[in-house]
């Protein structure tokens, strides 16, 4: 397997850590009782969403986000949507951390360059105004989801 240099990889900038529950308000209420937070409801305007290879028109999640530091704790429920990835997750592990999310400026690159290494593509979406992310799963060794992440043309820093 070819080895990519440190500062050229697209792993370089995590961007979030992501976890599925049951109830993300719950979820969100209970670690903010910690010091956590605030969790700020997330919402993306998908042009296309594929799962699987299919697309996942149905799809429902229910997202809410927090800055912990330089990285954000991401907060997914599962809602509605045949196949979803995360409702397997939660079925098969329960609640837990699913993911680690990479800031990458050209998605569509770096997300052929890891299938040419042998990442299988799970999900992916491309949003109404650019950007997008993509869900690759490393089954062959380690067993975790990396997501790729690139913001939208109008996305607003908050950082």
């Amino acid at each position: 397997m070819e080895k990519i240099e440190i500062g050229k990889s697209p792993f370089s900038k995590l961007h979030h850590i992501g976890a599925i529950v049951s109830d993300v308000d719950k979820t969100a209420e209970y670690y903010e009782s910690l010091g956590i937070g605030p969790f700020d409801p997330l919402v993306l305007s998908p042009k296309e969403r594929i799962l699987r290879g299919k697309p996942a028109d149905d799809l429902k999640l229910k997202i809410r986000m927090a800055h912990v530091g330089p990285v954000r704790f991401e907060l997914i429920q599962p809602v509605a949507g045949k196949g979803s990835i995360w409702k397997e997750f939660l079925d098969s592990r329960g609640e837990g951390i699913s993911h680690l999310a990479f800031l990458v400026d050209d998605l569509d690159k770096e997300e052929a360059e890891l299938v040419k290494k042998g990442l299988n593509v799970i999900f992916r979406v491309r949003f109404q105004n650019g950007g997008g992310t993509t869900y690759l799963e490393t089954d062959k060794v380690g067993g975790v989801v990396f997501e790729l992440f690139q913001r939208p043309l109008d996305y607003v820093p908050h950082d």
